[in-house]
């Protein structure tokens, strides 16, 4: 049985603020990307869970977006409802920051350095929300939100409000249970962080040399979705790319990055197709080449 019923239509229609056919392009670090069939941008966390709760009795399908990386959105669009997460809200007591999860990380990152707190300097490098870091146990410089992170509140539909350790998450390598495991379709709260005393200044210091270094091999100033592949053990899905000859590989405006090859640039006017048959060709050269499994790390959402 369809969820397209009338009852479930007019639920959807009735909901405050909400969009139909939203474009989704604009609201993605790639530019890329279908419409919402429904589209809800909610601050409140208690909103958020309300709507979501609804969706699940309803079996509208719903998907829980935060700043759009790391994310390829198909050229059909998303079925069901879209809810894009901007509560940015953050205390800090002591050592221990409780962030929203809609609060960027690397905005947190400068709050927590005129805090004059360390250990969360790598997170200028990533460029997604708090959710999204943990959804996916995002890093960078070899070091995950996993190791620093004490608890996460979240809401899971028919269960209500709930507290998370970081075991109870089953992190991995860009991966969670909130992503591939049992807490699917369950929503990031907020999470709180442990850090360290420390000078701040030195903090703001090492950020902005990870970030020029980041300038100098990465192209931040373009379209992109950050990593598109992850890391094969011991190795580095850049530098297989770029042992295979496929930096400047094309489809369409999607383009494999010169500067780095684990980037593909959406030149302007790139579609979801483009990239995915680009990701698709680089993936069989290098497993031509090396006979290397290259795995995604962007995820692929819609109606492909």
């Amino acid at each position: 049985m369809t969820w397209r019923t009338r009852s479930n239509l007019a639920w959807l229609r009735a909901l405050a603020g909400v969009k139909p056919d939203e474009s989704l392009a604009s609201r993605t670090s790639f530019g890329i990307g279908g419409p919402a069939e429904f589209f809800l941008e909610l601050g409140r966390p208690d909103a958020i869970e309300k709507v979501i709760e609804g969706s699940k009795e309803r079996e509208i399908p719903y998907l829980l977006l935060g700043a759009g990386t790391n994310l390829l959105i198909a050229d059909r669009g998303v079925e069901g409802l879209v809810v894009r997460v901007v509560t940015r809200d953050h205390q800090i007591e002591g050592t221990r920051v409780r962030a929203a999860a809609g609060l960027k990380m690397m905005r947190l990152a400068r709050v927590v350095a005129d805090a004059n707190l360390r250990g969360f300097e790598f997170a200028i490098g990533v460029p997604g929300t708090v959710g999204g870091a943990v959804y996916q146990d995002a890093g960078c410089w070899g070091k995950e939100i996993r190791e620093v992170l004490v608890e996460v509140e979240g809401f899971v539909p028919g269960g209500g409000r709930k507290k998370w350790r970081p075991a109870d998450l089953e992190f991995g390598y860009r991966t969670s249970a909130l992503k591939d495991g049992p807490l699917t379709g369950a929503l990031v709260v907020s999470a709180t962080l442990q850090l360290e005393r420390g000078d701040g200044e030195e903090a703001r210091q090492l950020m902005a040399k990870l970030t020029r270094e980041r300038n100098e091999t990465q192209p931040i100033k373009t379209k992109n979705c950050g990593s598109v592949f992850k890391n094969p053990p011991g190795d580095s899905a850049g530098r297989l790319v770029q042992a295979a000859g496929l930096k400047g590989a094309r489809e369409g405006a999607a383009v494999v990055s010169q500067l780095h090859g684990n980037f593909i640039v959406n030149e302007g006017g790139a579609t979801a197709a483009d990239v995915r048959k680009l990701i698709e060709h680089v993936m069989a050269e290098v497993k031509r080449r090396f006979g290397a499994q290259l795995e995604p790390e962007v995820e692929m959402v819609g109606r492909w």
